[in-house]
């Protein structure tokens, strides 16, 4: 019986420690952060609907005056912005939410760079980039990714 004693002593710690990592960091039913355009079901680059991996990350390339527009099949909200330009040459851009089914423009931006773009919180159907001025001498950009996001501001209970 003493020789069990430490096996059943360490294997009774085992579960317990087990338990404990499993139920110990409180509710994770609710998502903090939503993804909104993955939620997309058509992408159009200058008006033009694609079904390209890349189109579908926001990955989209051109000259001043393109846009890509993300429509969603039910309202998605949102209040943050995350724009990837390889480029570094986008001068001005708009970021615009199709409302009750008229664009409003919700952010305009100069340079892009590499940070979250705050905005009030939207609820929208559509989602649009606008690239509206470049780099004085070239004309072109290439955007990896676009990203929006519904941040939380609630924190978790602890």
């Amino acid at each position: 019986m003493k020789k069990a004693l430490p096996k059943i002593l360490c294997l009774t710690l085992a579960l317990c420690l087990l338990t404990a990592v499993l139920t110990g960091c409180g509710s994770t039913s609710e998502a903090a952060v939503t993804d909104v355009i993955s939620a997309a079901e058509q992408v159009y680059v200058n008006g033009t609907l694609t079904n390209t991996v890349e189109a579908r990350l926001g990955a989209f390339q051109g000259k001043q005056g393109a846009y890509i527009e993300f429509r969603f099949p039910t309202p998605q909200a949102f209040n943050t912005i995350f724009i990837n330009e390889k480029t570094a040459t986008v001068r001005q851009y708009n970021v615009y939410a199709e409302i009750d089914g008229k664009y409003t423009l919700v952010h305009t931006g100069k340079n892009i760079f590499q940070e979250n773009i705050v905005i009030e919180p939207v609820t929208a159907t559509a989602f649009k980039l606008e690239i509206v001025n470049t780099a004085i001498g070239d004309d072109n950009f290439v955007i990896q990714g676009i990203s929006a996001y519904y941040i939380s501001q609630n924190t978790p209970e602890e």
